[in-house]
């Protein structure tokens, strides 16, 4: 069967991966099967299962050689978790510079809901668990992924990806461990979480790395304002308008309060208490955020935390049209390798589409669609049969 479609459309993924010096770490073999992750993956036709990939990408191989390269094949997925952490800080890096802009680390983590096996399955998915789901309010069944990125700019890159186990690291310490991992730079950089993640432990590895930590805070947090221990919800019952100044960002505009002093969590803090304009200042809405860098002003602190939204629109990305809950394999090795060529898949996606997950997919699909038209059109000029061009594409 010829596979000039294939060979022409890998090329390039072939050639980038050269300059990435994948072929130090991986043989032949599996540069392949990593050729085919990322052109199935990116397809239009990807919905989650190796199927797709074997199809998309016209594997010529039997369909199962991708469950054994997931599964048993002889390769370490770290080498490259460590590609795209060293891709995704340079590429941010160069943005941070050519930007003048921080560079932002930010860290969430999601669940990839799956279906609670009967009592009588044998074969059950390893690794899963009931885990709490902020998007739906309550624990549902599955896996938990702790991911970090990097940001500067508009260019959004995934930087590390964990599967959390309650009976292994916590997701503290995932966390911590991600930042450990951001190499220090001459770049201010901020450490950007919601109200789930600032702790002590968080505080003291960014403050070690050299970086800030801007983050949502529970109004349960205790602050010393004129030396008198109060949570945050008890201060704000004090709080009038003529305290408070009009920030602006974006289309949205707050009443925003500012205490700077002693927290809990660290000696000297930004504390912003926020309600959104023509909102009556009640101490149950009150949103409350923390900026270790007491040098920004309100209206800096509250537009660098809204570039956190960036990790949502990953997940749902990731979700919508990397398959990133839809894996349809068991093993926890499997899932830990799948979640490895996803991240790598993204960072393969927004480096060609020059920083955004969603334009560099549409562009390569684009591209792709492109090539077929293509290729029929030569196979066509040179008289090969319409039959023998379908069974070629698999579209027989």
């Amino acid at each position: 069967m010829s596979h000039t479609y294939t060979l022409t459309q890998h090329r390039n993924w072939y050639n980038i991966f050269r300059q990435w010096k994948l072929p130090l770490y991986f043989s032949k073999s599996v540069m392949s099967h990593i050729t085919h992750f990322v052109d199935g993956m990116l397809s239009s036709g990807f919905t989650g299962t190796l199927t797709d990939i074997h199809r998309e990408s016209l594997h010529h191989r039997d369909r199962r050689s991708l469950s054994h390269f997931l599964s048993h094949g002889k390769w370490d997925e770290q080498f490259l978790k460590d590609i795209v952490r060293n891709i995704a800080y340079q590429q941010v890096k160069f943005s941070a510079k050519h930007n003048n802009s921080p560079i932002f680390v930010l860290v969430d983590d999601t669940v990839c809901e799956k279906t609670k096996p009967s009592s009588q399955a044998v074969d059950s998915i390893q690794g899963s668990a009931f885990h709490h789901s902020h998007l739906k309010g309550k624990k549902v069944y599955g896996h938990a992924v702790v991911e970090a990125m990097l940001r500067a700019g508009d260019v959004v890159y995934p930087f590390a990806t964990e599967r959390y186990e309650s009976k292994s690291k916590s997701k503290i310490d995932l966390v911590c461990d991600m930042i450990r991992q951001v190499p220090r730079s001459h770049h201010p950089t901020y450490v950007l979480m919601d109200s789930w993640y600032p702790s002590a432990s968080v505080l003291q590895v960014s403050s070690e790395q050299g970086f800030h930590v801007i983050s949502g805070l529970k109004t349960n947090r205790i602050i010393y304002p004129q030396g008198i221990r109060q949570s945050i919800k008890e201060f704000a019952s004090f709080i009038s308008k003529s305290d408070t100044d009009l920030v602006t960002i974006g289309v949205d505009s707050y009443r925003v309060y500012r205490y700077e002093g002693k927290l809990n969590l660290l000696d000297n803090g930004v504390v912003l208490f926020c309600w959104k304009e023509g909102e009556e200042l009640n101490p149950k809405q009150v949103k409350a955020f923390l900026s270790t860098d007491v040098s920004l002003t309100n209206k800096q602190i509250l537009s660098y935390y809204s570039k956190r939204w960036s990790i949502e629109t990953y997940f749902r990305a990731a979700k919508v049209h990397l398959g990133l809950d839809r894996y349809q394999v068991r093993s926890t090795k499997a899932i830990d390798r799948y979640w490895a060529l996803l991240s790598f898949v993204s960072m393969c996606c927004i480096y060609s589409g020059q920083g955004n997950l969603l334009d560099g997919l549409h562009q390569y699909r684009r591209e792709k669609k492109q090539h077929w038209i293509e290729y029929v059109y030569k196979q066509a000029l040179s008289g090969v049969a319409l039959a023998q061009i379908q069974t070629q594409l698999r579209a027989a």
